[in-house]
C-alpha cells in the first residue's frame, strides 16, 4: 500500500504570521521613539529661544542697573561738591563775624553738624536770639532752605543748676533755646515747620567733662543737624 502523502496547507506558515506581528509592533516602537525625538527636539529647540530671549533681558537689565549706578554715583559726586561748598560758604559768611572759635562745621554720611557756642546766641540763663545771631542763622538758612528736608536743632547745657521761674532745670532752658532757633528759621527765614525740630537735652550730652569753666562753654552750646535726603 502507498503511504499517504500529506498535502501542504495553503497559505503562509504560522511562524510567519508571528514575525509579522514581532515586525510591525517593533515598526510601531521606532516610529513612536522617532516621533517622541522630534517632539522633544522642538521643545528643546523653543526652550534654546527661551533662553536666548531671557538673556536678552538680562542683558538689557545689566546695562540699565549699570547705568543707574553709574549715574548714581555722579549724582553722589556732584551733591557731595554741593554739601561742601556751601559748608564754605558758611564758614566764609561766619568768619565774616569773627567769631569763627566758637562754631564748627563738620560733614558726615549722614548730614551736616552745625555746632554754635551759646554766647554768639543768647546772653546767660537766657533764651532769646541777641542781634549778632541774626546774620549767622541767616547765613545757615539761606545755604540749607531749599535742598534739604530735615533740620534738627538740639539745646545744650552745662552742668550748673538753673532754678528760675521760667527754666526749673537746664531741660527747660536747653528746649527754650532749641525752639527760638526754629521759630526764626520759621517766621524769618521762611523755612517750612514741617522741616524743622527742636529738642533740648540740658547738660545729658556734654561734649567734653563740666570740670573746668572752658569746657562747661564748650559744653552751652546749640548744634543745627541737616539731615540728607534718604
Amino acid at each position: 500500500m502507498k503511504k499517504k502523502q500529506d498535502i501542504p496547507k495553503k497559505g503562509a506558515p504560522p511562524w510567519m504570521t508571528t514575525f509579522s506581528d514581532m515586525v510591525t509592533l517593533l515598526m510601531v516602537f521606532f516610529i513612536m521613539i522617532l516621533s517622541y525625538s522630534t517632539i522633544e527636539l522642538e521643545k528643546f529647540k523653543g526652550a534654546v529661544s527661551s533662553m536666548k530671549g531671557a538673556l536678552g533681558i538680562l542683558d538689557n537689565m545689566k546695562n540699565t542697573i549699570t547705568n543707574e549706578l553709574r549715574q548714581s554715583h555722579q549724582g553722589r559726586d556732584f551733591f557731595k561738591e554741593q554739601v561742601e561748598d556751601k559748608m564754605t560758604r558758611i564758614k566764609d559768611l561766619i568768619g565774616n563775624e569773627k567769631i569763627a572759635d566758637q562754631v564748627s562745621i563738620e560733614m558726615d554720611g549722614s548730614g551736616i553738624h552745625i555746632r554754635l557756642g551759646d554766647n554768639i546766641l543768647f546772653d546767660p540763663g537766657r533764651a532769646d536770639l541777641k542781634k549778632q545771631a541774626f546774620p549767622i542763622l541767616k547765613a545757615v538758612a539761606d545755604v540749607v532752605k531749599d535742598d534739604f528736608k530735615q533740620i534738627f536743632v538740639e539745646g545744650h547745657t552745662d552742668n550748673v543748676p538753673i532754678h528760675t521761674s521760667r527754666f526749673p532745670s537746664n531741660w527747660e532752658l536747653s528746649a527754650a533755646r532749641a525752639l527760638s532757633v526754629v521759630r526764626y528759621l520759621h517766621y524769618v527765614e521762611g523755612i517750612d515747620a514741617a522741616r524743622l525740630a527742636a529738642v533740648g537735652y540740658g547738660e545729658y550730652r556734654p561734649l567734653v567733662p563740666n570740670t573746668t569753666p572752658e569746657n562747661r562753654a564748650k559744653n552751652r552750646r546749640v548744634e543745627i543737624y541737616i539731615k540728607f535726603d534718604e
